[in-house]
């Protein structure tokens, strides 16, 4: 089974632009999986309930359909390893 960090894994979906960024999301607390607030070195499984904190204040949830086995994921692919459930302003 592949692993990956949460930090890489948000990079790869596009919701953070750089790995440093969403490091530092998740030590500010504005990562949580499953209500439990993350470190960036924590391990992404399929099934997971990401919850993100945007800048603005408005909260995106997002569920984990698979885990990359690659290092750069395109924009079309990314459909096939995570849905957004829910976004709210």
């Amino acid at each position: 089974m592949v692993q990956v960090r949460i930090d890489v894994y948000l990079k790869l979906m596009g919701i953070f632009k750089t790995r440093s960024i969403a490091g530092k999301a998740c030590k500010a607390g504005f990562i949580s999986i499953y209500k439990k607030a993350v470190r960036a070195s924590c391990s992404v499984n399929n099934g997971d309930l990401l919850e993100i904190v945007k800048p603005d204040g408005s909260m995106l949830t997002v569920e984990v359909l698979d885990i990359p086995s690659v290092k750069h994921v395109s924009r079309k692919d990314r459909q096939d390893y995570c849905r957004i459930v829910g976004m709210e302003e």
